[in-house]
């Protein structure tokens, strides 16, 4: 049975041959891929809610490089099987490799060019299109959700999640991608690590930190358009990345997972 529900009227879908139907025969079409577009027209204006395009294939060039195979080994370790969401799921690089433990796995983004790309590759996953603030899951039927450097939305990460059910959340580190901002700014300061305010109970704190070496510009490139430094930095800052064919940063991720 399918823990989803109509984002209209909130009550359960359930999954014909195309689509996804609810018991006031609200219909939601099930794309060639494999994803079901739950995301209510009319709740964002933007033609492109999310990520931009571009941003979805910058990050997936480099998530597909693999320098990021250590977090989503951690990541993958922490599913005992259960039903697993994760959450702002982007492309699928984590969720493929969590769906391979989990007994029913599914993810959403809100940039539909995202979810097309990781239903396109990973058809063990049910993924959907839906916003982070109104997730259109049954309450108290998630037993792990995943969460990886996105906004934190307690008040529905705690309605989905089951009775003693599990949320894993990555946050960068202080030192994460120092190489990068070396060779952006002139000056750069260390990230602050600050979890977020729940009233979820954290049980554990994992550091992976290790370094990488990218080999390439278009890898340099890609990094630099995933991250919020893209749009923060200067013109003339971000041009000093076009003459560099290698680069060499430290990846630091912090690991917490809660309790409900």
């Amino acid at each position: 049975m399918s823990v989803l529900i109509c984002p209209v009227c909130g009550a359960p879908l359930e999954r014909r041959s195309g689509n996804f139907d609810c018991a006031a025969r609200h219909s939601f079409d099930i794309a060639r891929e494999g994803y079901c577009n739950l995301l209510p027209v009319n709740r964002h204006r933007s033609r492109y809610p999310g990520d931009a395009p571009e941003l979805v294939r910058a990050r997936r060039a480099f998530l597909d490089a693999d320098y990021y195979a250590p977090l989503r080994s951690a990541l993958a370790a922490h599913i005992p099987g259960g039903v697993v969401l994760d959450a702002c799921c982007g492309e699928g690089y984590y969720t493929a490799a969590l769906a391979e433990s989990a007994d029913a796995m599914y993810g959403f983004d809100i940039a539909k060019d995202a979810v097309r790309l990781a239903a396109k590759r990973d058809k063990r996953t049910q993924y959907f299109v839906a916003g982070l603030h109104a997730i259109p899951v049954q309450s108290g039927s998630i037993d792990l959700l995943t969460h990886v450097f996105a906004p934190f939305a307690e008040a529905e990460f705690t309605r989905i999640l089951k009775g003693g059910g599990t949320l894993v959340h990555v946050m960068p580190g202080a030192e994460h991608l120092m190489g990068l901002k070396r060779a952006l700014y002139d000056a750069p300061r260390p990230g602050r690590e600050t979890p977020p305010a729940t009233a979820l109970t954290l049980e554990k704190t994992e550091r992976l930190r290790y370094s990488v070496k990218l080999c390439s510009n278009a890898d340099i490139r890609n990094l630099f358009s995933m991250t919020p430094y893209s749009y923060k930095t200067s013109r003339e800052a971000s041009q000093r990345l076009e003459t560099l064919d290698t680069l060499e940063t430290t990846l630091d991720f912090v690991i917490l997972t809660y309790r409900k």
